[in-house]
């Protein structure tokens, strides 16, 4: 399991960021990691627990499409959500007042599959037959220590991208914040 968590002080009030966390297609555009093709909600209503939101987004060159359904909700404060993606995530975004503006804060949970096969030797019949049926040497590991480096290298990229990610959303609270006070 790989997680990662970040949280911003933003200098506005918690509703209006609740609002931005709700706002699914906004807040998606905001991360400058991916590209939106497309987020929709699929169900009827207001966000709350069941809601189902398709996203299509692109993300280092590569297409992303997956749905998202919310699993824990509490108005103003909670927003937690797990997807249909391999591998599957769950994203929890929490608002809190703080005494200037709003703390949100994001924790991302990746489920990371391991598998450890060790390999017969090459010329072996298992071995081609397990190369067979695998193909991709990459997804078996024969050093279990392997794995957990891949893992700490995902780890400090979603952290970095997370970061970025809450910064837009902070700087863009921000501006409309000052805006109103011009």
């Amino acid at each position: 399991m790989v997680e990662v968590e970040h949280s911003v002080d933003i200098d506005s009030d918690a509703e209006t960021v609740f609002s931005l966390v709700i706002d699914i297609p906004r807040k998606a555009r905001l991360d400058p990691n991916a590209k939106v093709l497309d987020v929709v909600q699929e169900t009827e209503g207001p966000v709350g627990i069941g809601t189902v939101f398709h996203y299509r987004l692109v993300i280092e060159g590569r297409i992303a499409d997956f749905r998202s359904r919310c699993i824990g909700f509490e108005p103003g404060t909670l927003l937690e959500t797990v997807s249909d993606s391999d591998p599957p995530f769950t994203v929890r975004v929490t608002v809190t007042p703080t005494d200037h503006g709003a703390r949100l804060m994001q924790k991302e949970s990746f489920t990371v599959p391991r598998i450890h096969i060790p390999l017969p030797a090459a010329d072996g019949w298992r071995g081609k037959l397990i190369r067979l049926m695998f193909g991709n040497r990459d997804a078996i590991q024969q050093d279990p220590s392997a794995s957990r480096d891949e893992e700490l290298r995902m780890e400090a990229k979603l952290k970095r991208q997370l970061q970025r990610w809450l910064e837009a959303i902070k700087q863009e609270l921000e501006s409309e914040q000052s805006n109103l006070r011009a």
